[in-house]
C-alpha cells in the first residue's frame, strides 16, 4: 500500500510565497533606486549650473568721466521804428532792425522797448531783445561690461531729473542746445548704462552745467 503523500498547508504556503515576494520587490526597488540616482544627480547638477550661469554677480560698470563741456552765446535783437502822428492816427513811417551774437559768460534775458518824443508829433520807438543760448556737449567713457545696449543721459536739477536722451552702445558724446535759463537750474547729469539682461549701471554725476 502506498503511502498517501502530504497535502500542502495552504496557510504555509500563502507565507512563504508572500515572504519570496517581499523580498523580489525589496530587491527590484533597490535595484531601480541605483539605477535612477544618476539620472536625478545629473539633472539637479545642471540645473545649479544654470542658475550659476544666468545669475551672475548682478553687477554693470558703469560710464566714466562723465563731463559736460558747455558755452554761451547771447544775441542781441535791436528793432527801431519811427511814427509819425496825423489828426486822423498814426503812420509808421520807417523800420530797422540788427542782430549781433557774442559769447557771455552768464544768461542774459532782456526784453525793453523805450519811445523817444521828436517835433511835429513824430516819435520813435526802440525794441532791445536779448537772449543767450546754451550749447553743451556731454562726454563719456563707454561702460566694460558686456551685452551693452545703450546709455540713458539724465539731468539732475534743483526741480527733480530730467532724462535727456539714450544714445547707442558705441556713443560717447551728445549735444544739445536749451535757452541759457536752465543754468539756473544747477543741472548734472549721470548716465546710465543699459544692458539686454536688465541690469544698469547709474555713473558719477558730471561738474554742474554752466555758462
Amino acid at each position: 500500500m502506498t503511502a498517501a503523500l502530504p497535502l500542502p498547508d495552504p496557510a504555509a504556503a500563502r507565507g512563504r510565497w508572500g515572504t519570496r515576494a517581499l523580498v523580489v520587490g525589496a530587491a527590484l526597488a533597490v535595484a531601480l533606486l541605483a539605477a535612477e540616482t544618476p539620472a536625478a544627480n545629473a539633472t539637479f547638477s545642471d540645473s545649479a549650473a544654470a542658475r550659476s550661469v544666468s545669475v551672475g554677480t548682478g553687477t554693470v560698470a558703469p560710464a566714466t568721466q562723465v563731463r559736460v563741456d558747455a558755452s554761451c552765446l547771447a544775441t542781441t535783437t535791436v528793432i527801431t521804428r519811427t511814427f509819425q502822428t496825423y489828426p486822423w492816427g498814426i503812420q509808421q513811417t520807417s523800420y530797422s532792425a540788427t542782430s549781433t551774437t557774442a559769447s557771455s559768460r552768464s544768461n542774459v534775458e532782456l526784453d525793453e522797448t523805450v519811445r523817444t518824443d521828436g517835433a511835429n508829433g513824430q516819435y520813435t520807438t526802440t525794441r532791445t531783445i536779448k537772449d543767450t543760448e546754451l550749447y553743451a556737449t556731454a562726454r563719456w567713457d563707454l561702460s566694460t561690461s558686456a551685452r551693452v545696449t545703450g546709455y540713458r543721459v539724465t539731468a539732475h536739477t534743483i526741480y527733480g531729473p530730467v532724462m535727456i536722451g539714450e544714445p547707442g552702445p558705441v556713443t560717447t558724446s551728445m549735444t544739445r542746445q536749451y535757452d541759457a535759463s536752465v543754468t539756473g537750474w544747477s543741472p548734472r547729469l549721470s548716465i546710465d548704462t543699459l544692458t539686454d539682461y536688465g541690469w544698469v549701471g547709474t555713473s558719477r554725476s558730471s561738474n554742474v552745467v554752466t555758462c
